[in-house]
């Protein structure tokens, strides 16, 4: 078998499919890490200790000039819950237009209303606003308890696909839940699972939920340089530090593309 930008064919159920390995990137240094070790697209985000966030206007063109595979990027414009207020619906209309004036390929974005379901008014409108570019409903839709009826919801919607990891927090402890939305997606919506992908778990993910996206980071924590600092912390306590961050791994994200490649 033969891997080009990130997609290969992996056996399933008889025939042969068509993977695609989408690189959650956090910095564009990351994005065109990810790129040139082999990335089929890459979803630009900001904040990972935040659950991703919007990423700089800067930081998107950068990225677009220089990849030449498909760019998704991430609304998202604060951490915590996902719904709107509309301030916070117009800033997100607002960026949608500007990655689509950037001609980036697709966003990625979640809104749900208070009964804790797909905000169905908003994600039509946005849709609607970001055609032609693709959309993609993120992790806010592992917050929803009733996901079949979500996602026939974002069918409605017109969403193209939806970022999952089917209510848990890895994809590996959800995979018959996975199956399930890709079976009922039917073709008419993609499945991508995404939390927790690893080259040590990508081919029973794929082989038992029959998915042809998949979307993982193949992160590496990097340390700054500098010496002599202050002790003091600028940061919240997480996972990362104020002298901390996380980049794109050439190596594990090639590790895993190989993996699919066997």
């Amino acid at each position: 078998m033969s891997t080009r930008s990130g997609s290969t064919w992996a056996l399933h159920s008889g025939r042969f499919k068509k993977i695609l390995a989408e690189v959650a990137v956090f910095t564009p240094r990351s994005a065109l890490i990810a790129a040139e070790a082999g990335a089929g697209r890459v979803e630009l985000c900001s904040g990972y200790s935040e659950g991703g966030l919007s990423p700089s206007a800067a930081s998107i063109l950068h990225v677009r000039e220089w990849l030449k595979i498909p760019v998704h990027v991430m609304v998202r414009p604060r951490i915590g819950d996902f719904l709107y207020d509309e301030v916070e619906k117009n800033i997100i209309v607002r960026d949608i237009e500007f990655c689509k004036d950037a001609g980036i390929d697709g966003i990625v974005v979640g809104a749900l209303d208070h009964a804790g379901t797909v905000d169905n008014a908003f994600v039509s409108r946005i849709v609607r606003l970001a055609h032609p570019m693709k959309v993609t409903f993120h992790r806010a839709f592992d917050l929803i308890s009733d996901q079949a009826a979500a996602l026939e919801t974002l069918v409605q919607c017109g969403v193209h696909r939806v970022l999952t990891s089917g209510g848990k927090n890895r994809v590996v402890d959800a995979l018959d839940k996975i199956a399930e939305l890709a079976d009922q997606a039917a073709n008419r919506i993609i499945i991508l699972p995404g939390g927790g992908i690893n080259g040590g778990n990508v081919l029973e993910i794929i082989q038992k939920t029959g998915v042809r996206e998949i979307h993982f980071s193949g992160k590496e924590k990097v340390s700054s340089p500098l010496s002599g600092l202050s002790p003091v912390s600028l940061t919240s306590h997480g996972d990362v530090s104020d002298n901390e961050w996380y980049e794109s791994s050439a190596i594990k994200i090639r590790e895993l593309l190989r993996t699919l490649d066997k």
